[in-house]
């Protein structure tokens, strides 16, 4: 029998056509077997796994409520929604409204992360340089304000380039091949890839002044146990931070490059990092934690 979910999401499977968004286009030469569509749901469920233990333990521990736990936890309800519209999109999308509207929802949800991180970046140069007022409450609102409203700009240019390159907003005929995961191939590099890479370029400027102003103030400790101490704990959270950024940076990297010139290879590395990344940042930060639990 025909569900909702087979029938108008998926539409598994049906002869001819192009119902299943994997079955032709870019993706069929390494998803014939569902290899990556099982690669997907696998990491996938293991990264929603891994955020919601985090998530639990950030909420649970009051010590760990601060303005940096707080930024923190939304950005894994970030990845969450991320990680969850991704595993819905595996094995493709056959309804044009429901792919348009998972494209979009993608597409807003993948920047806001990016500036959850920035704003978490911005957060530890602050912390490092004691800047005055950087746990105030209005401190959480301008992060707030900034990480989840500066997306609505892409996703407002997103939509008006995406109907503009398809002269038909509702035709999916160039979205299924991916999952529609990504909007058309203008849309994906002026709305998705540029901001991004500007968003990644604030966050290393951030966290180049950060290791500027930690090596300065690591050096006016007189004691040296105390400094060596703090030259550890700082470089923990400045090499964190630079570890997330670098995978965030790559997979969408590779999701681009992968939608523009339709390389099978890099939308192979796209989907297996996409679907892993939460689980390899979070052992990553499970490492680091203890170092740092006022920070991240």
């Amino acid at each position: 029998m025909e569900t909702l979910y087979t029938g108008a999401i998926h539409g598994f499977p049906q002869p001819g056509g192009i119902a299943n968004g994997v079955s032709t286009g870019i993706a069929s030469s390494f998803d014939q077997d569902g290899v990556l569509s099982l690669i997907v749901v696998l990491g996938g469920s293991l990264s929603l796994v891994a955020l919601v233990f985090a998530f639990i333990t950030y909420s649970l521990f009051s010590d760990l409520r601060s303005l940096a736990g707080t930024t923190l936890m939304n950005l894994l309800a970030a990845l969450f929604m991320v990680q969850l519209l991704f595993i819905v999109g595996a094995g493709g999308v056959q309804d044009s409204e429901l792919c348009i509207s998972l494209g979009l929802s993608l597409q807003y949800l993948r920047v806001s992360v990016v500036c959850w991180l920035a704003a978490m970046c911005h957060h530890l140069y602050a912390t490092v340089a004691s800047l005055p007022r950087r746990d105030d409450p209005p401190t959480y609102m301008k992060y707030s304000l900034f990480a989840w409203g500066t997306p609505l700009i892409s996703l407002v240019a997103a939509a008006l380039l995406q109907s503009h390159e398809s002269h038909n907003f509702w035709d999916v005929v160039d979205l299924t091949p991916f999952n529609c995961w990504f909007l058309g191939a203008t849309a994906t590099v002026y709305a998705y890839g540029l901001p991004v890479v500007l968003l990644l370029v604030i966050s290393g400027y951030y966290l180049v002044k950060a290791a500027i102003v930690s090596r300065y103030t690591c050096s006016m400790q007189l004691e040296i146990k105390q400094r060596e101490k703090m030259k550890r704990r700082r470089a923990l959270q400045l090499m964190l931070f630079l570890k997330v950024s670098l995978i965030v940076g790559v997979v969408a990297g590779c999701g681009v490059a992968s939608r523009v010139w339709k390389i099978p290879f890099l939308w192979a590395v796209f989907c297996t990092g996409h679907s892993l990344q939460v689980c390899r940042g979070k052992i990553r930060g499970k490492k680091h934690t203890d170092h740092f639990p006022s920070s991240t």
